[in-house]
């Protein structure tokens, strides 16, 4: 003990008074180079171990002297670099906190509807929310002096630093705490060097003092990564299908041992079921299998927590037992969720305003998409759910789309054979909701099956509308700028303009008014009204209406007959419809409202512009038109106390069928077709066609629309399409001629013409009927009667002239005679210089007589076997007869009497048995007019000669009563004669 004594005060001596131990060493060393003698041995010994012991404290001396000095300038020199680093890091930033949080997207109602899919699955939670037996679990493991330090564990980085010179890496574990974890989460990389350790052991001492500790464990709590989530809430969720406060201990052991390295210590095993498929293993029972490397960080973490009293020795039993056996009720992550097609749309939209908003100056498109997925924000779309809800059902439903064609079939199947994966080309359809007070899109579905989000969206695609542009890009400019009205007519025949022949589905009707003509959906008339209307109102009004168009598009066949270069999707169809539901203005369509940040902050504002596109009047008429064209004009729908107004289209070929209409309350098109109508394969060609007219029954896009209209008008009032504004005028007019009555007018001899019609005020027209007219006609040719027709054939009567002009400029008939079924009769071809009779003439035949002997005969006698000569001559008006008439034909009407003809219209009548008949001559004028003269034969019977009587022989032996022969016996023999004669 003296000796620990002395050598501790000899070490104190040492560090305190080296100069005099300095000179100590220097003294012995003199006495020993001047030989000093020993008086002893012993003191020999004892001196030179003494010597022996000041050498070791003079190199320990020393040594402990390089060490300060070494640490001393190691400590300078770290510290110079830990202030270089420290210095040029961007120190704390306080917006970094702030969580990566999906976006989700509202209803109309405010309620959730949509999560879109950013880079972290996460959901925030409050620390109040979270159970002290969760937060305790990831303390315990991760930082069980997590309440003490301030932002670095001393003897963490202890244990870090043995634990580096151990194993000479840096790749061991760091001793961070919580607030270093957060740190480093936020701002700095995952990267293993001093430097960034300094820089973080840094910034968490600064973030210790800016943040309480519950701040602390809840931004790292949502901050943190599972795997599969982003934060404890969402991972909750995601693995066990239940909030964080619902947790068992087992549960949270689990997701705290995930976050050490999800990827290695993540629950689940991930295997190759096949070749580029990927599914999480499971047992033979179907149980998914626990990755052990959970499994044992999870035992350690529920062993720690009893070690640190967190837990009792029964939850620690329980949830040992549950992690050992698998028996925690470990999930299946769910799949990403797919975006609805409405959701796609809303996507793109809002990527579009973000970019031009003054609110925003975003570099690039995908800085703005980087926002718009991890901000939180809070998206209140136009979505009524109730509608999307039933659009959904409706296609679903595979009842109401036609079953796939033959062709789709076999192009279906060569495609497969030639791309070695299954292809199946089937019927698609969409369609688009939209409310008329406001014009905000409540409904949309872009096909029959969605399979991934952001895929082909029909709803938004282009594609041919047909006959449903009439009322947009035909009817209703021509209103409004007043060229046309609905009492203008236009001749229904087959036209051409230049080499293109429009044609019609169902034949032509002559002389037609355009309120028939858009009932019916008249091609001829809406070609003809589009060429008087022309180019320049029909392109600015389909614009204003939210169509678009491409040069290739200002022609007839596009804007007159729906036949566009690329087409309209029904976003903007049912926008440009619903114009004639709100009288006239157009609500630009939008599918959200506003966006709040996550704190309520309103970010952006879809600021709607409201659009005057035609008067009251005009969308009053072409509404009036279009709820007669849905009651048996194209098609026949109803909505139960509802008015209802709507236009089909039906492309060449039946390629696309398309149906537009509304309600008072809503707007909606829907499309029906192929998404591809020629599918080119092996160098053969499939042209596919849906094989419907928009107006199709049972299946089709007007059934489809009555389907779903039906069911998203329950429960809502009874109501009707804007009634007749001011400026409506009514006056009557003829059918025909599009003009003011006449006294002719009514006296059509298909029934009067005149017809009430409504009228833009100012736009009745002032001149009269001038198609009708009063003729006198043979009614043998058609034409005006001369002194030669028959008055039989001659009559007064009214018809209709077509004027030569009644074409617009660069339109002509193809046949210029051509006369419709309608106006057969009735319709006199030509100009308004008729030609007279040319059939009737002086010496035409104008009747026919039969003479016999040079008379004129009206009957004739003959007994049975007699035979007599007719003649036949015609007669002119003027009474002359006409011999060798052609076309000629004499007969009997039965087989009493033969006729035969001995030439010179001569003829031999024969008596065959007696009786009467009648022997007719019919002379063929013209194919359709002949003239006959009858006669009545009468063929008189032979008497039979009379039988002789047998004498009859006496018997001699009866006695004889002669008497004698009276007037009354011969009555009787007379009766007896006549009895026998025959029948």
């Amino acid at each position: 003990m003296s000796n620990r004594k002395d050598n501790n005060e000899d070490d104190e001596k040492i560090i305190l008074e080296s100069d005099l131990y300095d000179r100590q060493y220097l003294d012995d060393d003199h006495m020993k180079e001047n030989k000093v003698p020993s008086s002893s041995k012993s003191k020999k010994k004892k001196k030179l171990k003494k010597k022996k012991k000041k050498n070791l404290l003079f190199f320990l001396k020393w040594f402990t002297i390089l060490c300060v000095l070494s640490l001393f300038l190691i400590g300078v020199v770290g510290a110079g670099f830990a202030y270089s680093w420290i210095n040029d890091s961007e120190g704390l930033d306080l917006s970094k906190f702030e969580y990566i949080e999906p976006s989700s997207v509202l209803d109309k109602n405010g309620d959730f509807d949509q999560e879109l899919q950013g880079k972290e699955k996460r959901e925030i939670i409050d620390i109040d929310e979270i159970p002290d037996m969760v937060k305790n679990a990831f303390i315990d493991i991760e930082d069980e002096r997590f309440y003490t330090h301030s932002g670095i564990d001393i003897r963490g980085l202890f244990r870090a630093g043995v634990g580096i010179v151990t194993s000479q890496s840096l790749s061991g574990p760091g001793g961070s705490t919580i607030t270093q974890q957060l740190v480093k989460l936020t701002h700095l990389s995952s990267e293993k060097k001093v430097e960034r350790k300094v820089v973080e052991m840094y910034l968490a001492m600064q973030l210790e003092r800016q943040f309480t500790k519950d701040q602390i464990l809840e931004a790292y709590l949502n901050k943190v990564g599972f795997a599969n989530a982003w934060g404890i809430q969402a991972a909750s969720k995601v693995y066990f299908d239940k909030s964080v406060d619902e947790l068992s201990v087992s549960q949270a052991a689990v997701l705290a041992s995930i976050i050490k390295s999800p990827t290695h210590y993540k629950p689940y095993i991930t295997e190759e079921v096949e070749e580029g498929v990927y599914a999480i293993k499971k047992d033979d029972d179907g149980v998914i299998v626990h990755n052990e490397n959970n499994k044992n960080r999870a035992l350690a973490v529920v062993q720690k927590m009893k070690e640190l009293g967190h837990i009792t020795d029964e939850e620690f039993d329980t949830a040992t037992e549950e992690l050992k056996n698998n028996d925690f009720a470990l999930q299946v992550p769910p799949n990403a969720e797919i975006y609805s097609f409405f959701t796609d749309e809303l996507y793109i939209k809002i990527l579009d305003d973000l970019m031009i908003s003054e609110n925003f100056s975003f570099d690039t498109r995908e800085d703005a998409e980087n926002y718009l997925l991890n901000s939180g924000l809070k998206i209140h779309s136009t979505k009524d759910p109730n509608v999307q809800n039933v659009l959904d059902e409706k296609f679903n439903d595979d009842s109401l789309f036609p079953k796939q064609s033959n062709t789709a079939k076999r192009a279906s199947e060569a495609l497969t054979k030639e791309l070695g994966q299954e292809v199946n080309l089937l019927p698609e359809a969409a369609m688009t909701v939209i409310d008329n007070s406001n014009g905000h899109v409540v409904g949309m579905i872009g096909g029959r099956n969605k399979e991934k989000s952001r895929s082909l969206n029909r709803a938004t695609q282009k594609f041919q509308v047909g006959s449903s542009t009439k009322p947009l890009t035909v009817y209703a400019p021509g209103l409004e700028t007043k060229k046309i009205t609905l009492a203008t007519t236009y001749d229904d025949v087959p036209i051409q303009i230049g080499s293109w022949k429009p044609t019609n589905a169902g034949g032509y009707n002559g002389m037609t008014t355009l309120r028939e003509g858009l009932r019916k959906s008249t091609n001829t008339l809406a070609v003809q009204s589009w060429m008087d209307i022309g180019l320049q109102d029909t392109i600015k009004y389909g614009e204003l209406l939210g169509l678009e168009f491409v040069k290739e598009d200002e022609q007839a066949s596009s804007l007159a007959l729906g036949g566009y270069t690329y087409g309209q999707s029904t976003v903007a169809m049912a926008s440009a419809f619903s114009t004639f539901a709100s009288e006239g203005t157009r609500n630009e369509p939008i599918l959200y409202t506003h966006i709040e940040d996550r704190d309520g902050n309103i970010v952006l504002e879809n600021k709607q512009e409201k659009i005057r596109v035609f008067s009251e009047q005009t969308a009053f008429l072409i509404t009036d038109v279009l709820k007669t064209a849905v009651r048996g004009g194209t098609t026949s729908l109803s909505v139960p106390n509802m008015q209802i107004a709507g236009k089909t289209g039906t492309t060449n070929n039946h390629m696309h069928a398309y149906f537009t209409g509304y309600t008072p309350y809503y707007t909606a098109a829907v499309w029906y077709g192929y998404d591809q109508n020629k599918v080119k394969v092996g160098g053969k060609e499939y042209n596919l066609n849906i094989g419907l007219s928009g107006g199709s029954r049972p299946i089709g896009p007007a059934p489809m629309w009555q389907a779903v209209m039906r069911d998203i008008h329950k429960g809502l009032k009874s109501k009707n399409l804007p009634g007749k504004p001011g400026g409506i005028v009514t006056a009557s007019i003829d059918r025909v001629s599009g003009k003011l009555p006449t006294e002719f007018t009514s006296r059509d001899p298909r029934g009067s013409t005149i017809i009430s019609e409504m009228f833009i005020s100012g736009t009745v027209p002032t001149e009269h009927d001038d198609f009708h007219v009063e003729l006198t006609l043979c009614t043998v040719s058609g034409k005006l009667a001369t002194e030669f027709c028959p008055h039989d054939t001659v009559e007064t009567t009214v018809r209709f002239i077509k004027p030569d002009n009644r074409f617009p400029s660069g339109v002509r008939p193809v046949n210029p005679n051509y006369v419709p079924k309608s106006e057969s009769g009735v319709f006199v071809p030509g100009s308004q210089n008729l030609e007279q009779c040319d059939i009737h003439s002086a010496n035409s035949v104008m009747n026919i007589q039969i003479f016999k002997d040079n008379s004129p005969i009206s009957s004739l006698s003959l007994n049975e076997g007699e035979s007599t000569t007719i003649q036949i001559r015609g007669s002119t008006i003027n009474n002359k007869n006409v011999n060798n008439l052609k076309d000629l034909n004499v007969s009997s009407n039965n087989k009493n009497v033969t006729v035969t003809a001995k030439g010179n219209d001569t003829y031999t009548i024969t008596a065959v048995s007696g009786g009467n008949s009648t022997v007719t001559a019919k002379f063929a004028f013209t194919d359709k007019i002949s003239y006959s003269a009858s006669i009545s034969v009468t063929i008189n019977k032979s008497e039979p000669e009379p039988e002789p009587q047998p004498t009859p022989t006496p018997q001699p032996e009866d006695p004889v009563s002669i008497e004698p022969e009276t007037n009354n016996g011969n009555k009787e023999k007379e009766k007896s004669n006549k009895e026998k004669e025959p029948e």
